[in-house]
């Protein structure tokens, strides 16, 4: 719940129209991807239920991979490009070796 409110925070009121999904845990490698695709598909609709124009953007853009494999290139942009809320996300005990 907390992580949602933080996304409408952050698009609504800040007019930060992205989000990095960064889980620390190889494990974790698909969570990303299962998030963009929940998130962006149920929420990346420029029209209401009724097929109505919304008057705001809808959703935001995710993306992101485990931290301890991410790409240079979305870090460059993150940490000297523009401001982009992350989600970083922990565990307390691996379950792989």
């Amino acid at each position: 719940v907390l992580l949602g409110l933080l996304s409408v925070w952050n698009v609504s009121f800040l007019g930060h129209p992205a989000r990095a999904i960064l889980p620390y845990c190889q494990a974790l490698e698909k969570f990303a991807p299962h998030i963009q695709q929940v998130s962006m598909e149920s929420n990346g609709k420029g029209v209401s239920i009724e097929g109505v124009p919304l008057s705001f953007e809808a959703g935001e853009i995710d993306f992101g991979e485990p931290g301890t494999n991410g790409q240079h290139s979305f870090y460059q942009l993150i940490h000297q490009g523009r401001v982009i809320p992350c989600d970083f996300i922990g565990i307390i005990e691996s379950q792989q070796p």
